[in-house]
């Protein structure tokens, strides 16, 4: 598509016009011819000067065929009015430019102006492709010219919409004609040839497709995928299994460092270490054992040194702690790394190489120099006193990064903080409680974590148990469950003076759920230690020897008497009620015959409720010898609950306490129920523990029900009988 434009200068005098450029006409349209008067503005010294400027449009594409089919089918359909108006066009167009010239009469302006109203539409569309605003004045012919174009342009201000619809109508024209036509093939040229298929114009499954095939190694992790899938099946005989795996070590055999950084083949080959033989994982150790730093900081490929430390030989396993030296206290902070350093120091290092990781964090001499003896830091302090402040400074320095969340949870974390509060000074202990004290309940989940957090409530101060107690709140009811965990409740109970913070932050969540921690074995110890601090019937002498070790404490100031007393008056109430609404889970278990006990010996408050709880499931019809549902008589643990309760009178009485069990036992039970229970082995014992109370009361009703069947008693073949006839003669 070309435009040529041609400027003609007028017979005027004046300078040489400029060429200007005009944008292209759009193909489909025959070229036009108009004469366009140009003003140029006003300049100092230079007068106003009129070039006529005559454009002339050729265009390369002319109408199509059909287009002049439609206009000669239009032009014979016209009618007779229409030739005629058009006919006479010509003749009014020369008298309105005389009328205009001469003033004429404005009836002929007007026709005029109807004339040629479908001329100022058409140069209205050119002047939009052009750019031109509307309205916009190229240039003037003649005054004639003038004139008429001055009064359409304000005529099509007045109708700007009915101008606007036809501009559009001929602007979609232009473009629809200005279409560009498609690149034909060249001879010979296939059309699937003829172009590739982009990304965008293929599906979704497709792309995909393209998009893995662009990667290195394609096509090997392809095929290594595929048998994967065949290899990973649960039910496979051997003899397939063994050639899949001399087959995919065969294929990733020289690109195992390519293939183990990425999430699909990394599992390939994990499989192939799972599933192989020796000799499989041997070669693969051999390609990649010069990566294994890289690997455990890769979010897929640890798994595979995870693998490797599970399957592998000795001497591998080795080399891969060795490749962990000098690096142990960047890796435990690494996101990634500090997982596998954590698993290979749990699961499967020795003695020697845990030392061997723990005393990098010595010094940096320890990090560099290795040596095949196992060197604690109790060994090294009392071979060289000296070196105990330089190590000490050391640790701390290296111990305060590892301060946080996730970092703690590592349990050769741990470890670290465990020696260096063994051996740190008064000072040093204080100023790491104060760093350690917002995330300490990160770490009490593994013996040395929760040694730190009891050292943290020894030798901290009252600001730091309270900013401790605070963050134990949330996880309160999971660290009385935990077999670490439970021992720093029973440190805080032991050392805490705020025992009202104590009672709204750990014992009312602890009531929360008191049933759950009653079941647990570790949860009754914290319930226990409550009732009756560091009783030998309740807690091993290791863990009362441990305990102890919180008595040298000097931040605590309350005695300790005091302390487990206000503790005792918050603990109570919720510890009965317990009793009164499970009272047959928790009196017919063997693991909660203790804490029941222990509740009704030690709680303070009203016991009555209790015992009448413990007394209606005595008070049921007895049979004996029923199997399926075992009375409390005969129960192995509810008949011990009975007579510990009932020999637990005794201290009762000498306490000068009203509330007896077995006075509440006696009014609970209807008549004739001990004459029931005198029928069996066990129920004869809890008739004589009645008769050995040495209460009066007690001992003349238990007589006055048993006297009446004292020979029934006799023949008996029992030792509770036995017991019992010689109690009644007595």
């Amino acid at each position: 598509m070309e435009t040529r434009v041609k400027i003609k200068k007028d017979s005027m005098k004046g300078p040489k016009t400029p060429k200007i450029n005009v944008r292209d006409t759009p193909d489909g349209h025959s070229a036009k011819k108009r004469d366009v008067m140009k003003i140029k503005p006003n300049t100092p010294g230079m007068k106003k000067k009129q070039t006529k400027v005559k454009i002339e449009m050729s265009l390369t594409d002319q109408p199509s065929e059909k287009k002049k089919k439609r206009q000669k089918d239009a032009q014979s359909e016209e009618s007779p009015k229409l030739k005629k108006r058009k006919h006479s066009g010509d003749a009014n167009d020369e008298n309105v430019v005389a009328a205009k010239s001469k003033d004429g009469d404005k009836k002929e302006r007007k026709k005029a102006k109807v004339k040629k109203h479908d001329r100022t539409l058409e140069e209205a569309a050119v002047q939009k492709m052009r750019g031109m605003p509307d309205g916009a004045e190229v240039g003037k012919d003649d005054a004639a010219q003038k004139g008429g174009r001055k009064k359409s342009m304000e005529k099509k201000d007045k109708k700007p919409l009915k101008v606007l619809k036809h501009a559009v109508k001929n602007i979609k024209m232009f473009k629809k004609d200005t279409k560009g036509t498609k690149r034909k093939l060249e001879d010979g040229q296939e059309a699937g040839d003829a172009k590739k298929p982009k990304l965008v114009e293929m599906k979704k499954k497709d792309r995909k497709v393209a998009r893995k095939a662009m990667k290195n190694n394609y096509d090997v992790s392809h095929k290594a995928k595929r048998i994967w899938e065949e290899l990973r099946k649960f039910k496979i005989p051997d003899e397939k299994k063994k050639a899949l795996c001399d087959e995919l070590c065969e294929l990733v055999k020289g690109k195992c460092k390519e293939l183990i950084f990425a999430h699909d083949t990394c599992r390939v080959i994990q499989c192939l270490v799972k599933y192989g033989s020796t000799e499989h994982r041997t070669k693969l150790f051999e390609e990649l054992k010069d990566d294994i730093l890289e690997m455990i900081k890769c979010k897929y490929a640890k798994f595979f040194v995870k693998k490797l430390i599970k399957y592998g030989t000795k001497p591998q396993k080795a080399l891969i702690f060795k490749s962990f030296y000098g690096k142990v206290r960047k890796l435990v902070r690494h996101s990634e790394a500090s997982e596998i350093l954590e698993y290979c120091y749990n699961e499967y290092a020795n003695a020697a190489q845990r030392a061997a990781m723990v005393e990098e964090f010595y010094g940096p001499s320890f990090a560099l120099f290795k040596t095949d003896e196992i060197r604690t830091l109790d060994q090294l302090i009392a071979s060289d006193p000296n070196k105990k402040d330089s190590i000490l400074g050391n640790m701390k320095e290296a111990l305060l990064p590892l301060i946080d969340k996730n970092v703690l949870q590592h349990s050769i974390v741990h470890r670290i903080f465990h020696e260096f509060f063994t051996h740190a000074s008064a000072k040093m202990k204080a100023d790491m409680v104060e760093a350690l004290r917002e995330n300490m309940v990160h770490m009490v989940h593994t013996r040395d974590g929760a040694r730190v957090g009891m050292m943290c409530f020894w030798h901290g101060t009252a600001k730091d148990r309270k900013v401790i107690i605070k963050s134990m709140k949330p996880h309160v009811l999971k660290m009385a469950k935990e077999e670490h965990g439970h021992l720093v409740l029973l440190a805080m109970f032991d050392s805490v003076d705020d025992t009202k913070l104590v009672g709204k932050a750990i014992i009312e969540e602890l009531c929360k759920s008191v049933q759950d921690v009653a079941l647990n074995q570790h949860g009754r110890k914290v319930l226990l230690y409550l009732l009756a601090p560091r009783d030998p019937l309740h807690f091993h002498p290791d863990v009362i020897r441990i305990l102890q070790q919180g008595d040298e404490s000097i931040t605590s100031k309350k005695s300790k008497e005091v302390r487990r007393k206000e503790l005792l008056d918050v603990s109570s109430a919720p510890l009965l009620k317990l009793i009164v609404d499970h009272t047959r889970e928790l009196v017919m278990c063997n693991s909660t015959l203790l804490l029941v006990m222990s509740i009704i010996t030690h709680a303070v408050g009203d016991l009555h409720d209790a015992m009448e709880a413990v007394a209606q499931i005595a008070a049921e019809p007895f049979v004996p010898g029923n199997l399926e549902n075992f009375h409390i008589i005969e129960h192995p643990a509810g008949h011990i609950a009975l007579k510990r309760l009932i020999t637990n009178d005794k201290q009762r009485m000498q306490a000068n306490e009203t509330v007896l069990f077995s006075k509440v036992l006696l009014e609970t039970i209807p008549n004739g129920t001990l004459k029931s229970w005198a029928t069996c082995n066990r129920g004869c014992f809890i008739l004589v523990v009645l008769m050995e109370l040495e209460n009066e009361e007690v001992s003349a009703a238990v007589k006055k029900e048993i006297t009446p069947i004292k020979k029934a008693v006799g023949k008996l073949n029992v030792k509770g009988a036995q017991i019992l006839l010689e109690k009644l003669g007595k």
